[in-house]
């Protein structure tokens, strides 16, 4: 049993950056066989990372990052992502979001080989991914106060 208010340490770090480094009650993450949650002294685990929503929880608020894939590591009370691209919420412009993914659409419906349509859909789950954590802030989704 998990002791309530205990803590894990997370980072979120991409090729170009530290994106967070915090103390959480719990993480949830998309990996491959669908969302993991993660709390403190969870065993340890290493797993593939899909694009989608990382929700951080530390008392009542959460905080969300869009994050485009990578992989997530759990070892000694301590989260380690590594991902390919992520985002703060406070980061994303909506509008800019609103019009990747018309764009995407456009190129699915001209997709001429495999390999378009494939980038095509990627790019379309990572607009609608970042305009779901949009949606989130809008609905309630608290970050944590500092």
């Amino acid at each position: 049993m998990v002791q309530e208010g205990a803590s894990i340490a997370v980072e979120i770090i991409t090729p170009e950056r530290l994106v967070k480094q915090t103390q959480a009650e719990s993480v949830v993450v998309p990996a491959v066989d669908g969302e993991l949650g993660i709390l403190a002294h969870h065993a340890p685990l290493l797993a593939q990372l899909v694009p989608g929503i990382i929700r951080m929880g530390q008392g009542e608020s959460v905080e969300l990052f869009a994050v485009s894939g990578g992989f997530v590591e759990v070892n000694k009370n301590h989260v380690s992502i590594f991902a390919e691209s992520a985002e703060m919420a406070h980061e994303i412009d909506e509008e800019r979001a609103r019009l990747a993914a018309e764009r995407a659409k456009e190129s699915m419906k001209v997709a001429t080989t495999e390999t378009e349509l494939r980038q095509a859909e990627a790019a379309l789950r990572r607009a609608m991914t970042r305009l779901r954590i949009t949606e989130g802030l809008r609905l309630g989704y608290r970050p944590p106060r500092h």
